[in-house]
């Protein structure tokens, strides 16, 4: 079960501006299979991570007219479980701060996303280190 966006933040969607969204490689083939291409909407960043790309100040997903994301049902894992966030040196999951919906995050919500996004960061990490994003 995905964090429900538009619950959390019916009208700003901050996390779809100036994004810096990772991506893993099922991302990007989740994306592809829409008919997208990966050097349209992804560019390598330092550390041999993959981010979304940004477009007159939001992410290349992002409506502004809508406010809404043009891939929402195959949006980044990422983007799915935001704003919980794994504090690597604290080695747990919290709400981002950045993020103005997140004291609405109940510890509950919290915990049962958690996982995924331990195994998100895992996964991102691993794809950097050996050389295996996205683009």
């Amino acid at each position: 079960m995905a964090i429900d966006c538009k619950r959390f933040c019916p009208e700003v969607r901050l996390c779809c501006q100036e994004t810096e969204m990772t991506i893993t490689r099922k991302d990007a083939k989740r994306i592809n299979a829409l008919g997208y291409s990966t050097s349209d909407y992804s560019h390598r960043v330092i550390g041999s991570f993959s981010e979304l790309k940004n477009v007159d100040g939001h992410c290349y997903f992002y409506d502004p007219a809508s406010k809404e994301c043009k891939i929402y049902e195959a949006r980044p894992e990422g983007c799915r479980w935001y704003p919980v966030v794994y504090h690597y040196t604290k080695r747990k999951c919290l709400g981002d701060d950045v993020c103005p919906a997140s004291p609405n995050l109940t510890r509950t919500e919290i915990r049962n996303v958690c996982h995924k996004v331990r195994r998100l960061v895992e996964e991102l990490r691993r794809e950097a280190a050996h050389g295996e994003s996205p683009c």
